[in-house]
C-alpha cells in the first residue's frame, strides 16, 4: 500500500474529529463513530501528562463523575438527569475499557447532550488528550507511559486537530532551548561576514521564506533552488526541496552553514571563530548553560544545531481563517468564494488534496502516535527538455541523490498554509502567482515553446499520475485562488515568540 494512503486516512481521521467538534454537540453519525474508535491519542504520554489530565478531571468532571469516577451525584439538581439513564456515567466501569480515545475525545469536546454534559471546547488541544489519558486510565486501561524526570514539560501551543510533533530523544525540548534557538536563527554572527543570518532568507512576515525566485547566500551566489517555508517544519519526516537522506532537523541546519556549492552562511573552516563570536556575546553564555545544562563545554557546533531545531520545532500555523471556520471558531471567517474554492480543492476533479492533504496540506508528514511517515516526492510536469522527461541540471530533483532515472523531477511538495505570502512558486520560482499554478494544473504540465527550456511538461514521462488537468472557469479558479489565500496564517507571522530578539544593527 503506498505511504500516501496512509496520509490520508491519518487526515481523514483527523477530520473526523473537528468535523464532530464542530458538530454543535450532536453524536457523531455511526460511520463517524466507526473512525472515532480508530484515532489514537497522539500524545507520547509521560506521568506528567497524566497528573495534567487529572487536574483537569478533578476541576471539571469530578463534580458530577465523583472523584473517583464512579458516578456522583450532581451537585444540584438538572431536569435533564431526571431520567437514571442520563445520569453521569461511571467512568470506571469495565464497559470503559472498549471506548477509543476518539470517543472520549469527541464527548469531551462536543458535550452530550442527552445526559446534560456541557461541551469542554474551551479546552486547549494537548489539555483534551490529556483528560482523554486519565479517563482511560479511570477505565482500567493500562496506558504506556513514558516516565519523565518530574519537570514540567514542553507546553506545545498546538493548533485545534493538531496532534504533538515527534522530537528526537536526544534533543528534548525545552523553553530555555527554544529561546536560545531563536536568539541563534536570527544572529548574523552566523555567518562568515557577519551579515546574514537564518532569519536572512527565511522571514516571519512571509511565513519564513524570502519572496526571491531563488535564494542568495552572503557572498551573492545565488541557490539552485528557493528557500523553502518553515511552518510546521517539525512535522517533516524528510527536508529540502529533493534530498530524502535529510531526516532531522539538526542535520538539516548544518547545510545552509557549512555547504560550499552553493555557499549560504559561508561558515565552512571557520567553526572556532563562529564559537567565539557566539562567546564574546554578553547574553549567550547564560542561555547555554540554561539550554544545555551539565555540559563543560555548551557552547559548541552541535548544541548551536539543537537549539535552532527546538525553536524550528515551535513554529506551528494552523489558525487561518480556513481554520477559524472550520472549527467553528469563527464560523464567518471564511468567504463564500473561498468555501467554494474548497470543494473544488478537495474533489476528484482537481485531486489537489491528492498531494496537498491532511492538517499540513502536505502528504509528507510525521507525528507522535503515527505508524509509518508519509514521505513523497512528485514530477508536476515542470519540464520536459528532450521529450523523455529531463529537468535542467542542477535541479534534477530526488535524481540528483539517487542517479535513478524514474526520480526525474520528483519534488517534495510543500504545505499549502500560507502560500499566498511564499510566492514565486515552485521549487525554482519559475511560476510567478497563484492563478498561474492553478492553470499550470490545469494544463496537466507546462508548455515551454521557447528558449532552453522548451517542452511539453504535460507529456513528462515521469510525471505524477494526480496531475492529470482539468477545466476551470474563471469564477472557479477564483474561488480556488480565494481558499488558498484563507489559509494564511496572521497569528502566525505576527506572533511574538517568532520573532527576531536583536535590536536593528
Amino acid at each position: 500500500m503506498r505511504v500516501w494512503i496512509a496520509l490520508v486516512a491519518g487526515a481523514a481521521l483527523w477530520a473526523v474529529a473537528l468535523t464532530a467538534m464542530t458538530s454543535g454537540g450532536q453524536p457523531p453519525r455511526p460511520a463517524d463513530a466507526a473512525d472515532l474508535r480508530r484515532l489514537v491519542n497522539p500524545l507520547d504520554l509521560t506521568d506528567v501528562d497524566l497528573e495534567a489530565g487529572g487536574a483537569i478531571f478533578s476541576a471539571r468532571c469530578a463534580g458530577c463523575h465523583g472523584a473517583e469516577g464512579a458516578g456522583a451525584a450532581p451537585r444540584m439538581a438538572n431536569p435533564v438527569r431526571a431520567d437514571p439513564s442520563s445520569s453521569p456515567l461511571d467512568l470506571t466501569r469495565t464497559a470503559m475499557r472498549t471506548r477509543g480515545d476518539g470517543e472520549i475525545y469527541t464527548a469531551i469536546v462536543a458535550g452530550a447532550t442527552s445526559r446534560g454534559m456541557p461541551a469542554f471546547a474551551d479546552l486547549a488541544e494537548t489539555a483534551r488528550w490529556q483528560l482523554v489519558s486519565f479517563v482511560r486510565s479511570l477505565g482500567g486501561v493500562r496506558l504506556r507511559v513514558r516516565a519523565t524526570d518530574g519537570g514540567a514539560g514542553y507546553p506545545w501551543d498546538l493548533p485545534p486537530g493538531f496532534p504533538q510533533p515527534k522530537v528526537p530523544a536526544d534533543n528534548p525540548m525545552s523553553r530555555a532551548k527554544v529561546e536560545l534557538g531563536r536568539h541563534l536563527f536570527y544572529d548574523t554572527r552566523l555567518s562568515a561576514d557577519g551579515t546574514f543570518s537564518c532569519g536572512t532568507c527565511h522571514e516571519q512576515r512571509l511565513a519564513f521564506t524570502d519572496g526571491k525566485p531563488r535564494a542568495v547566500g552572503h557572498s551573492g551566489q545565488i541557490h539552485p533552488r528557493s528557500a523553502m517555508a518553515l511552518a510546521n517544519v517539525a512535522y517533516l519526516p524528510v527536508l529540502t526541496w529533493a534530498d530524502p537522506t535529510v531526516r532531522r532537523l539538526e542535520a538539516q541546519a548544518l547545510v545552509p552553514m557549512f555547504s560550499t556549492d552553493p555557499v549560504e552562511l559561508g561558515l565552512k573552516g571557520t567553526e572556532r571563530e563562529m564559537l567565539a563570536r557566539l562567546a564574546g556575546e554578553p547574553r549567550y553564555p547564560a542561555m547555554f548553560a540554561a539550554a544545555f545544562p551539565g555540559e563543560p563545554t555548551p557552547i559548541s557546533v552541535g548544541n548551536v544545531t539543537r537549539a535552532i531545531a527546538s525553536f524550528e520545532r515551535t513554529l506551528l500555523s494552523g489558525r487561518s481563517p480556513y481554520d477559524l471556520a472550520r472549527t467553528s471558531a469563527d464560523p464567518r471567517a471564511q468567504s463564500p468564494a473561498a468555501s467554494r474554492g474548497e470543494d473544488l480543492f478537495f474533489a476528484e476533479r482537481t485531486e489537489c488534496f491528492e498531494c496537498h492533504g491532511g492538517f499540513t496540506f502536505t502528504e509528507s508528514v510525521d507525528y507522535v502516535g503515527r505508524g509509518l511517515p508519509g514521505i513523497e516526492f512528485h514530477n508536476t510536469g515542470l519540464y520536459n527538455l528532450d521529450a523523455a522527461g529531463a529537468y535542467p541540471a542542477p535541479n534534477t530533483g530526488v535524481h540528483a541523490i539517487t542517479g535513478q532515472r524514474d526520480d526525474m523531477g520528483h519534488f517534495r511538495a510543500p504545505s499549502l498554509r500560507n502560500i499566498a505570502l511564499t510566492a514565486p512558486y515552485m521549487h525554482d520560482g519559475s511560476i510567478r502567482t497563484l492563478a498561474d499554478v492553478v492553470r499550470h494544473y490545469e494544463a496537466g504540465g507546462r508548455t515551454l515553446s521557447r528558449g532552453q527550456y522548451r517542452g511539453v511538461g504535460r507529456t513528462n514521462v515521469h510525471k505524477s499520475p494526480f496531475v492529470k488537468g482539468f477545466t476551470l472557469t474563471d469564477e472557479e479558479r477564483a474561488d480556488l485562488v480565494a481558499f488558498l489565500e484563507s489559509l494564511t496564517d496572521q497569528a502566525f507571522i505576527s506572533d511574538p515568540r517568532f520573532a527576531n530578539p536583536w535590536p536593528q544593527r
